[in-house]
């Protein structure tokens, strides 16, 4: 695993876990204005940065840790990541369920994607890509986070489990699909949906 890449990772988590603020700061419905008018204000960076314009900051960022394959559209891991959060918080409107749903999003797929480079040996059958080792250890770490805000085996446990199975899939980003998959699981779980 490159410099490059660990950092990504840690960005990835740290800045992931860091939605936990607004989420408790503002409420659900306010929470998903600030979703909404992010990916508004990230799509018109996008847009300008792929223009060739100069946006201070976002340009360096996205120079820095945007993936080579992504380049096309800057940002890309970033838009997909809030609109995963935008999209699990228009399904279920709660904060118990957003709340466990940030933390397996930033910690599990952060914690997958590293040990998965780190020591991964064995790929998963239906996703060459990916490797059981970083499954696992995305699990460890998702539900182990989890468990530290909830304090509810089960349910940190179920999220994970739906989490890492989720991002083990070859689907296009893994940053849209937990966020929905965890978010309905959780909804499901606590009758709310």
């Amino acid at each position: 695993m490159t410099s490059k890449e660990l950092g990504r990772q840690l960005i990835h988590a740290t800045f992931g876990l860091l939605f936990l603020l607004p989420l408790h700061m503002l409420g659900v419905y306010e929470f998903a204005l600030l979703l909404l008018s992010g990916l508004i204000a990230g799509v018109s960076v996008s847009f300008a940065l792929r223009r060739g314009l100069h946006v201070p900051i976002a340009k360096e960022l996205v120079d820095a840790f945007e993936r080579p394959d992504e380049m096309h559209i800057p940002g890309q891991g970033t838009l997909h990541f809030v609109t995963g959060l935008l999209l699990a918080t228009i399904i279920c409107p709660y904060t118990k369920v957003l709340d466990v749903t940030i933390i397996v999003l930033s910690v599990g797929d952060s914690a997958s994607t590293i040990a998965g480079k780190a020591i991964g040996r064995i790929p998963i059958p239906y996703s060459s890509r990916k490797t059981v080792e970083g499954s696992l250890v995305g699990f460890t770490a998702a539900a182990l986070a989890s468990l530290a805000w909830t304090g509810d085996v089960v349910v940190s446990a179920l999220a994970a489990g739906v989490g890492m199975l989720v991002e083990s899939l070859p689907t296009p980003n893994d940053n849209v699909t937990i966020p929905v998959a965890v978010s309905v699981a959780l909804g499901f779980w606590w009758g709310l949906l």
